[in-house]
């Protein structure tokens, strides 16, 4: 299952499946090994559930999260943004995909945290932004 899951990964943006993919798969394989005593019946359910968790979390990449021209333009090589600000978005951009990757894995407390995070994260990048003169 583990190959498969690794493989499902794929589904995945490059920049998703680059910044979370390892932490995906050990998320999962600690899941796994918590209750792999509970038989047969359960491991199905397992991994029918984690499939469709990484279809739907893939697809949710895809189409559910559109860049706003900022951040497209801040994750360009040719960027004019101050790296400070550009840190700043790929903050709120990394709580968001935890916050989601969370969710999917049913970690309602880990999702709270990156939730508070990405509420503060924004507020700092509203503030860069303000400083710098960008409208988001």
């Amino acid at each position: 299952m583990k190959q498969a899951y690794k493989f499902l990964l794929l589904l995945y943006p490059r920049g998703h499946r680059d910044q979370f993919a390892e932490e995906m798969t050990s998320v999962f394989e600690e899941a796994r090994n918590e209750r792999h005593y509970q038989g047969w019946t359960w491991y199905v359910r397992f991994s029918f559930a984690e499939i469709t968790g990484l279809i739907a979390g893939a697809t949710g990449c895809w189409f559910g999260k559109r860049p706003t021209p900022e951040a497209a333009i801040a994750n360009g090589p040719e960027s004019t943004l101050p790296q400070e600000l550009v840190e700043a978005q790929r903050r709120v951009d990394w709580n968001i995909a935890g916050m989601v990757q969370a969710i999917a894995n049913h970690q309602y407390e880990r999702a709270r945290i990156h939730s508070d995070e990405e509420r503060q994260a924004r507020e700092n990048l509203r503030l860069l932004q303000k400083k710098y003169g960008i409208t988001g």
